[in-house]
């Protein structure tokens, strides 16, 4: 999704933003640092930018970002990406490759996607070495997700339950505005499958229309995090739980200006993590201030399944997924710049894994205060 990020954040003001307490419990992530290159590098006669979801290909030992450029600077497209992680952080990142996505399943070759047809957020590598690609929405700002193979040609498509489709209707100003299912431009920015890529788990980046409102100074958002089984006989989604964000971190400035917080991605990691089924990765922004960012361990158990209540009542009366705070960005040091993607990656010497978090620099321009931002955690398993 995109933001405006202005000049002049500054990491003084960290400890005014930080309103959550970690506790006696040692978090599993321990920073070993951060990466970054300027916003429109150019490869191959493309821009380099946008990225808003990361897979990491362990058999190849490199890792594909997705692009969310709707096709106003080049065809929607996915990056092969080398990055070089140590103990000590994140030593370089280079892009060696570029996949142009496929938009018709029936025509051989690829057929790029027509401007506006696509708003890529997340992308998933299968253990068959195809990808699920999630699009946010398309010319008619309906979301979708699509199956595509490594040489970005499109397989097909998921299907999505009825209640997250969206519905418009004629607001008071004449212009569509959304009135059931999953709002503009908010869909899926999560999506990930267990090891055995038996299981799906997807998340919206903010409540659908018909359960509640977005995120504000004085309450989250409510979430539906979507299970999927994606069986021989085809996808088939069968439970659903409420995620709450935690409300928006400051007030614009100035005052009336726009404010959000909603989740920009999630992983599974309890092959990893034990004590955790999921990450999730809330970030929040406050005009004139800046980000602020934040990384959750999630559990499952116990969430009341909301497969088949069509609107949250409110206020929501069953149990929310658990979550717990391991990490926020501000806290350890590092202005946040549009984090929007995560994902597991190569293990260290000690045999921990690392946690690789990435930006979304909306293509600013040279000069400008965003950046493509690459942050490297490690992972310790005998934290509890």
């Amino acid at each position: 999704m995109r933001r405006t990020i202005l000049i002049g954040l500054a990491l003084a003001l960290a400890a005014v933003f930080w309103p959550w307490s970690v506790g006696a419990q040692q978090s599993p992530l321990k920073l070993l640092g951060q990466f970054s290159f300027e916003s429109r590098r150019m490869f191959q006669d493309t821009t380099v930018g946008g990225l808003s979801g990361i897979s990491y290909d362990a058999k190849r030992g490199v890792y594909y970002a997705v692009s969310d450029d709707r096709g106003e600077n080049q065809s929607p497209r996915f990056y092969t990406l080398q990055i070089e992680v140590d103990a000590t952080g994140i030593k370089d990142v280079q892009v060696v490759g570029i996949t142009t996505l496929d938009s018709d399943v029936s025509t051989p070759g690829i057929q790029p996607f027509a401007l506006g047809a696509s708003d890529f957020e997340d992308l998933q590598l299968l253990a068959d070495d195809t990808l699920l690609i999630s699009s946010e929405r398309d010319q008619a700002n309906i979301p979708w997700i699509g199956h595509f193979a490594l040489d970005g040609s499109l397989l097909g498509f998921l299907p999505i339950p009825e209640k997250f489709m969206s519905v418009y209707a004629p607001g008071p100003d004449g212009r569509p505005q959304t009135v059931y299912g999953i709002r503009n431009n908010l869909a899926f920015e999560g999506i990930t499958p267990t090891p055995s890529n038996q299981t799906l788990y997807l998340i919206n980046e903010g409540a659908l229309t018909q359960d509640g409102p977005l995120s504000t100074l004085d309450a989250g958002t409510n979430d539906r995090i979507l299970r999927m089984e994606l069986g021989p006989d085809g996808p088939r989604p069968t439970s659903e739980y409420v995620y709450t964000t935690n409300k928006v971190f400051a007030a614009p400035d100035p005052p009336g200006g726009p404010i959000d917080n909603g989740v920009s991605a999630m992983i599974w990691v309890r092959h990893v993590l034990p004590t955790y089924d999921l990450l999730t990765l809330e970030r929040a922004f406050a005009f004139g201030v800046g980000n602020d960012v934040n990384i959750f361990g999630v559990m499952l158990t116990d969430a009341t399944d909301v497969r088949d209540v069509d609107a949250l009542p409110q206020p929501f009366t069953g149990r929310s997924a658990q979550k717990t705070l391991l990490a926020n960005v501000r806290a350890l040091g590092v202005e946040p710049d549009n984090l929007e993607a995560m994902v597991v990656g190569p293990r260290l010497p000690n045999g921990n894994p690392t946690l690789i978090v990435i930006s979304d620099d909306n293509f600013s321009a040279a000069g400008a205060p965003q950046i493509n931002q690459f942050l490297a955690f490690e992972m310790d398993q005998s934290a509890h």
